[in-house]
């Protein structure tokens, strides 16, 4: 939905079953020919990263699609992608088809607002004529399909993949068990080994692997005892701990950590789907928040200043990089905290997400796809709610004040928004989103965040 100020025909042309003809033709074997390309290029989860923003995306314009149509209104286009045409078909006064860019879908509703001119003999099915509840559900339709891919992805996750730990958001670390060993390490020479769970030092337990990082850093060249359960079977070893290859002044084991992977059962995992999407919309607008503050913005700027510079300054520390471990932890652990917190302020362009998308999937196959999907769909569901045009939370704006006016004036017909009065600040918005698009993926370019 937007600001488009387009008027349709009064009469829809006949129902067909559509017809590409050769220019349309050529316009899909471009599209087919990209994917293969991509395909080839990237591997199958560039494909899959492809195809499933592109149904995202158009999941999210089905919902107003659908809640306009259940509410009357007349909707008179109905495509995936966008530019030329590449084959379309008319049924029920709708123009249904596809378009040569495939960056999603639209809806065409018409009377989205009072600047838009509308045939009298349709004006009963406009957008602005409907009830209040007709047009609020409409406009939160496209954020409330981001919700409901999310739940059912998270709940596909808990129960058919499972994740570590069993949490999305919260797992308990004290589940952790060792991970990875160190070759030519203390735990290596004791005979620890991956799966082990560390349960004390010295008779000292150690709950948290960060508990275990303090007991260690505390005694380098001393011999201990460290208790070990596999299996449910419990063993004690002595190990000589080390000192630490980057700092000789703390004691060293060779351990790295991971948390167990767990499914939940299906009934169980109901509640904690709601709960897994709570904290991660919790997460999201946290983001946000932090994003669009002052600081943010600031050192957002930053980044895009320095990104060249960040990028050679990267690539010096990995070829310095001995591939060491730090503390008790193994280097790839930490690796993976300097990437979150230098991230911690930016926003990712399609560009980046499709790039961390394409890692994860080789990673960790579906189920880390599956996550990443999660987290975008949360986080454009809410945004989209933004209460500006030319967003679904300015029209949702617009209905409240509109409803709001009509009760304070105790009007009985329908109070229009002057939405003229809003076109200057909803082009603002649109050139900062421009600028935020612009240099999001220059940023990915110049600078860009893996997680390998």
């Amino acid at each position: 939905m937007s600001l488009d100020q387009q008027t349709p025909p009064t009469e829809a042309p006949p129902s067909d079953g559509g017809s590409m003809g050769l220019g349309g033709w050529l316009r899909l074997g471009l599209v087919l020919a990209l994917l293969v390309w991509l395909t080839v290029a990237t591997g199958v989860y560039g494909l899959v990263m492809v195809l499933g923003l592109v149904l995202m995306i158009t999941l999210h314009e089905l919902g107003h699609f659908v809640m306009a149509r259940r509410a009357g209104m007349r909707c008179t286009e109905f495509f995936l992608g966008f530019g030329p045409r590449i084959w379309s078909f008319h049924r029920g006064g709708t123009e249904y088809g596809l378009k040569l860019i495939p960056a999603g879908a639209y809806v065409k509703i018409i009377g989205m607002h009072d600047i838009e001119d509308v045939d009298p003999a349709d004006e009963p099915l406009t957008y602005r004529q409907q009830p209040f509840w007709q047009r609020f559900g409409v406009a939160v339709a496209g954020s409330t399909m981001h919700f409901v891919i999310a739940l059912v992805l998270i709940y596909s996750v808990l129960v058919g993949f499972g994740v570590p730990g069993g949490s999305i958001t919260s797992a308990d670390e004290t589940r952790w068990r060792v991970g990875a060993v160190t070759d030519d390490s203390a735990a290596a020479a004791a005979g620890i080994e991956t799966g082990d769970d560390i349960v004390a030092i010295d008779g000292e337990p150690v709950a948290t692997f960060d508990d275990l990082r303090e007991v260690v850093a505390a005694r380098p060249d001393t011999d201990v005892v460290v208790t070990l359960e596999h299996e449910g079977e419990t063993r004690d070893v002595t190990v000589g701990l080390g000192r630490h290859p980057d700092d000789r002044s703390i004691g060293y084991l060779g351990v790295g950590w991971s948390l167990p992977n767990e499914r939940l059962g299906p009934v169980e995992a109901v509640p904690a789907t709601f709960r897994e999407f709570g904290s991660i919309s919790v997460q999201s607008v946290q983001a946000l928040g932090r994003f669009f503050s002052p600081s943010g913005i600031s050192d957002f700027a930053g980044q895009v200043r320095d990104a060249n510079a960040d990028s050679a300054a990267a690539e010096g520390d990995a070829a310095d990089s001995s591939g060491g471990t730090t503390g008790a932890s193994s280097g790839s652990s930490a690796a993976a905290a300097d990437d979150d917190a230098s991230g911690e302020n930016r926003v990712l362009s399609l560009l980046g997400v499709f790039r961390i998308g394409v890692d994860a999937g080789e990673l960790g196959g579906v189920a880390s796809l599956m996550l990443l999907f999660i987290a975008i769909n949360v986080f454009i569901g809410l945004f989209n709610l933004l209460p500006v045009l030319p967003f679904d939370g300015g029209h949702v704006a617009i209905a409240i004040y509109e409803k709001f006016q009509e009760w304070r004036k105790g009007m009985t017909t329908r109070y229009l928004a002057d939405v003229g009065r809003l076109i200057p600040m909803t082009y603002a918005v649109v050139g900062l989103m421009v600028m935020l698009f612009l240099s999001t993926v220059y940023l990915d370019i110049a600078n860009p965040i893996s997680v390998r």
